[in-house]
């Protein structure tokens, strides 16, 4: 009899299995041939997600709306005053832009908060960046505070092929407008052009009809008033151009006690932060389908600084700012609208004229649910510093503060120092240069008094040889007498023998000074003969 061997098998539960999964799973390591593709790299990936990447990584909002980072050291925990905007505090770009050529002048700053942070992507590979420079390109908003910037920054450093690839151009600033209609200052090669000069906006729509697959264009309203001809011809080099703006931006300053004051000055106005200060920007659509000579351009200048700018600046000083009388700002003191704060800037307001245009404010006060947000994040990052055995940010700038302090007390020591060092210095220099004074004065007065002994011993000398010459001529006056009395002695004599003797007078002897007789007279005879007056005296006496 044959016995069959029965095996009874007990059916486990669903979640027995998932729990009991990781012992009955055996894990086996692929070579990394095996992997699929998209778990490698970037590239790997489907060009879809990609894309995604790309833009989330390269493409923010424009700067002029961008706020400062809660680790921005200009941010306030107080929402009474206001800051300037991230986009005035931007770090001096790599251009060669002076300040008789831009306004404004750019301050470097601290604040990062308005640069681009992405843009390392587009230098990862060649594929890498033929993926995203259209998506960089083509849908960021590019602002620039000046059309002499857009031109160094489009025209001089930006290659062509990227110019085409520009979808939307935004230029604006609080500045005043620019009247000057010619400039000397050549921008693409930064040179000057001295015989004449050039017009300022060549450069800039030489630049701007390059860009020719703009979509937007925000420009500021001089250039409608000073180049109506290139206005008439946007549609013809730009035929994609779907919207044109001109931009306004004015800035107000709170001057004392809540008296706002329109600020004439710009984004950079001033060396050090502009704190107190709330800017706004509007813009106004022009009607690209209407025609565009230069009458229409006078036109539309016309209603936007006349209409459209007069508007918005006392819709802003009356609604927002609290300064009911736009024409006395000393009568009446105003302060900033209760909800006006960095919750919402964008406001759409109702013009006299029945048109609607939209307001967006800068540098508004914070918000309490802002400043909150930006205290609970201090305190998690303190935390996390503190833990890691460093020091907050708090700590770190007062560190950062005493360590200034001590910098500027050592250099007003090393300062004073050498000021007294110097003084010290000038007063030997002094002493010795009066010491050198005198010793050159003693020498001067020995020089002086040598000079005079000489002099005088010249005229001694002078005087004795005068006085020896004179005595010498005497001496031979006296001897030619004794001669001529020799020889007329024996003539009187011969005739006093004739005449009757006279008793005779008694001689008185005269002494006679120089040589003796003898030599006197050899002496004498060559003289004469030498001398150049002998013939003639000779001849005298034979006369």
């Amino acid at each position: 009899m044959a016995t069959t061997a029965t095996t009874t098998t007990t059916a486990m539960p669903d979640d027995d299995i998932t729990a009991n999964m990781h012992n009955l799973t055996i894990s086996i390591a692929l070579p990394p041939n095996q992997y699929h593709s998209s778990a490698k790299t970037l590239l790997g990936m489907p060009l879809e997600l990609r894309e995604k990447i790309y833009r989330h990584a390269l493409v923010t909002p424009p700067k002029h709306s961008l706020s400062h980072l809660a680790t921005c050291p200009f941010r306030q925990n107080h929402t009474k005053t206001s800051i300037e905007p991230a986009a005035g505090m931007v770090l001096k770009p790599r251009i060669d832009l002076s300040e008789d050529k831009m306004l404004p002048w750019w301050d470097a700053s601290e604040c990062c908060c308005a640069k681009r942070t992405g843009l390392n992507l587009l230098c990862a590979s060649r594929q890498v960046h033929e993926e995203s420079k259209r998506i960089f390109w083509a849908e960021n908003l590019f602002c620039f505070q000046s059309e002499d910037e857009f031109v160094v920054c489009v025209g001089e450093k930006l290659r062509p092929r990227y110019r085409r690839l520009l979808r939307r151009v935004y230029i604006a600033s609080p500045d005043p407008w620019k009247t000057c209609v010619r400039s000397a200052w050549n921008a693409f090669d930064g040179g000057y052009v001295m015989d004449r000069a050039i017009p300022r906006w060549c450069q800039f729509w030489g630049v701007l009809n390059q860009c020719s697959r703009l979509r937007y264009l925000a420009v500021r309203p001089e250039v409608v008033r000073r180049d109506a001809a290139h206005v008439a011809n946007l549609r013809k080099h730009m035929p994609h151009l779907r919207v044109l703006e001109l931009t306004f931006v004015a800035g107000w300053k709170d001057a004392e006690n809540g008296r706002w004051e329109r600020d004439w000055g710009n984004f950079r106005a001033c060396g050090g932060v502009q704190r107190e200060t709330v800017f706004a920007r509007a813009e106004m659509r022009v009607d690209l389908a209407g025609p565009f000579d230069a009458s229409a351009c006078k036109e539309v200048y016309r209603t936007f600084t006349t209409n459209f700018c007069v508007y918005v600046e006392r819709i802003v000083r009356e609604r927002f700012l609290g300064l009911r009388d736009g024409e006395d700002v000393d009568l009446h003191h105003g302060k900033v609208l209760e909800g006006l704060n960095d919750e919402r800037t964008d406001y759409e307001v109702e013009l006299p004229t029945g048109k609607t245009a939209w307001i967006r404010f800068m540098a508004v006060p914070q918000s309490k649910r802002t400043r909150l947000a930006l205290v609970k994040v201090r305190a998690v990052r303190d935390y996390e510093l503190r833990k890691s055995g460093r020091p907050t940010e708090a700590e770190g700038r007062a560190v950062e503060v005493g360590k200034q302090r001590r910098i500027e007390k050592r250099e007003r020591d090393d300062e004073r120092d050498r000021s007294r060092c110097e003084a010290v210095l000038v007063k030997k220099r002094l002493r010795d240069e009066m010491r050198a004074g005198e010793e050159r004065k003693k020498k001067d007065d020995a020089r002086e008094a040598v000079k005079k002994a000489m002099e005088e011993t010249k005229e001694t000398r002078k005087s004795a040889r005068k006085k020896i010459q004179e005595e010498e001529v005497f001496e031979v006056e006296e001897y030619a007498e004794a001669e001529v009395e020799a020889e007329v002695e024996p003539v009187e004599e011969a005739q006093a023998s004739d005449r009757p003797k006279t008793p005779k007078k008694p001689k008185i002897s005269r002494k006679r000074r120089g040589l003796p007789k003898g030599k006197r007279n050899e002496e004498l005879q060559e003289f004469l003969a030498q001398a150049s007056w002998g013939d003639e005296w000779h001849h005298d006496e034979e006369w």
